[in-house]
């Protein structure tokens, strides 16, 4: 006798395909403002398993992207951390620990409050920018290369002083507003207040021109905002927050097809998919929200996309414990000598522990003609033998592994992005988003809220009241959401 199985039919509001940080975040900051029934689903058995628990942790508020010909991608960082002061540190007053302090009478700058249970890390990063007598340009010879680091340079210096110096007071009219495109792009001169260097980071860097067999050579060094971040914590904050404004996760869900009226505007009808159990799912809602980046290209055809997507893949060194309580960022007009490192905090247990990030904020293209390409560990073990010494790397418990992101490349201009792109058509019913840092999340939550504002019709409620979660909530969101790659990687090393 034949089993009948029978397709379950569930309808809610909005349904939410992705459950990374921005699927999480978009999810947490429309219940905040709505009473819309929302459901999140992701093919993983735990929410922030691919991209979004793989990266380094670095909280980005522009720094890296400072020394680039367009101050766009500098700019998306600076108004992501104001979003972030505007619509999350009071809400979430015990976690985000980034606000708006008095560094002189009546000016406010953007300051990381220590915190040990806070998002952020109130240790900053230090920005190592090379000049002329630097390995790169001493190796190097060629006067091209010395003028175009002295123009970084110039740059570096000028966008980081008028967002986060002295020139720029953050406090207006009583409200967070961050600098805007043509303020940061006057900068005049270089008396650039952030400098500032330690014993530590002067020790690295002496270390680092000896191996080369060079003199000492002087570096611009500056303490930036940016700061390392626990990336584990913020995605279950915020689905604890979800939870308790009624928002629901399913994981391990597999999705078949999509139904398509595709008679005029495009409208999605039902969305097809087998659970966990393979059980098989009818789910219908008003919008249906992309935030799939592993997975997503099935859906560019039916969904008539207009980007396209690529994926880019970066090295990631794990070192345990620390080789040292700094965080630094070598820019450099050479990729070769892109370094970075990053000192995280974690709890394993009863155990505590401290390691290492090491990447070089480059990438590797994960396309067909080069699928098969290692991503340079060796370069990023190169840099840290010349940052810490052999004797000191190698005493470590190390490990590898590539981070894949999905990217997106715009018809008009055919160039990485780093930042976000939401693509929605107004006679439809769904909306297609797709992050690019992890630290974008406050702008991609608010942006595509904006976005759905458009798409359908809800009661707008804001939320007064500050995050106090009740303990069996945030119990589920610990089991929700994966630990980060580094911890699940040291945890597995001590069963070996």
């Amino acid at each position: 006798m034949t089993k009948i199985q029978a397709s379950q039919i569930e309808y809610v509001d909005v349904i939410i395909i992705g459950g990374g940080i921005a699927g999480i975040s978009i999810a947490e900051f429309l219940a905040r403002r709505s009473r819309l029934s929302i459901k999140v689903l992701d093919n993983a058995p735990q929410l922030g398993t691919f991209a979004s628990g793989k990266l380094e942790g670095w909280f980005h508020t522009g720094a890296l992207y400072s020394g680039h010909d367009d101050a766009q991608t500098f700019i998306n960082c600076v108004n992501s951390l104001e979003d972030l002061i505007n619509l999350y540190s009071s809400y979430f007053s015990e976690q985000c620990n980034i606000a708006l302090t008095e560094t002189k009478p009546n000016f406010f700058t953007p300051t990381v409050i220590p915190n040990f249970n806070g998002w952020f890390n109130d240790k900053p990063v230090y920005l190592i920018h090379p000049r002329k007598n630097s390995p790169e340009i001493s190796l190097s010879g060629l006067k091209s290369d010395s003028v175009y680091l002295e123009i970084q340079r110039n740059r570096v210096l000028g966008r980081l002083e008028t967002a986060y110096g002295q020139q720029y007071n953050w406090l207006q009219n009583g409200n967070c507003l961050a600098p805007v495109y043509a303020e940061v792009e006057a900068y005049e001169g270089l008396n650039c207040s952030l400098r500032h260097s330690t014993e530590t980071i002067d020790n690295l860097c002496r270390r680092f021109d000896n191996s080369y067999g060079l003199e000492n050579s002087k570096y611009e060094i500056i303490k930036t905002l940016d700061c390392s971040m626990n990336t584990t914590a913020i995605m279950r904050t915020l689905v604890a927050s979800a939870i308790e404004r009624g928002v629901t996760f399913e994981t391990g869900v597999t999705i078949d097809k999509l139904l398509i009226d595709s008679y005029g505007q495009i409208q999605i009808k039902s969305l097809l998919c087998r659970t966990q159990n393979s059980l098989p799912k009818r789910l219908k809602a008003r919008l249906f929200i992309f935030t799939v980046g592993k997975g997503f290209e099935p859906f560019l055809s039916d969904l008539q996309v207009r980007a396209k997507l690529k994926r880019s893949r970066s090295a990631m060194v794990v070192a345990q414990p620390a080789l040292t309580d700094t965080n630094f960022v070598r820019m450099s007009t050479k990729r070769k000598f892109h370094f970075n490192h990053f000192v995280h905090n974690c709890e394993i247990g009863a155990e505590k522990f401290v390691y290492s990030m090491l990447a070089d904020s480059s990438y590797t293209n994960d396309d067909p003609i080069n699928r098969e390409e290692e991503v340079d560990i060796e370069q990023i073990l190169d840099s840290a033998e010349r940052y810490f010494g052999k004797d000191k790397l190698y005493s470590r418990n190390l490990f590898s592994y590539d981070c894949v992101k999905t990217e997106f490349i715009s018809q008009e201009e055919q160039k990485r992005r780093y930042s976000y792109w939401i693509e929605s058509n107004p006679n439809s019913n769904y909306l297609c988003v797709l992050p690019g840092k992890f630290s974008f999340f406050p702008t991609v939550a608010f942006q595509s809220y904006q976005r759905i504002k458009t798409l359908i019709d809800f009661d707008e409620c804001v939320e007064k009241s500050t995050f106090a979660p009740d303990v069996k909530v945030m119990e589920e969101a610990n089991k929700l959401i994966a630990d980060s790659y580094p911890i699940k990687i040291i945890n597995e090393a001590r069963n070996w």
